[in-house]
């Protein structure tokens, strides 16, 4: 899905809400994808669900941020 589109991957840190054992459960992840807010949220809700074991129902996307790349050799 995202072979194709390796040199123009960029990371994010991604925020949600899970509804686990009855309980919201608040957290956050760091990802690499395209800079498409669609894809961010389906690649994200995806990932979270099956790192944390719920339905993707669930999981709720609260904001999502792009860390800047530090590409600069400090040498």
């Amino acid at each position: 899905m995202l072979k194709n589109k390796v040199g123009k991957l960029k990371t994010f840190t991604v925020d949600y809400s899970i509804l686990k054992n009855n309980k919201i459960i608040n957290n956050s992840i760091v990802m690499q994808s395209i800079n498409d807010p669609d894809k961010i949220v389906r690649l994200a809700k995806l990932d979270i669900s099956t790192k944390e074991r719920v339905f993707i129902q669930n999981v709720k996307i609260l904001r999502f941020k792009s860390i800047p790349s530090h590409e600069h050799n400090l040498e």
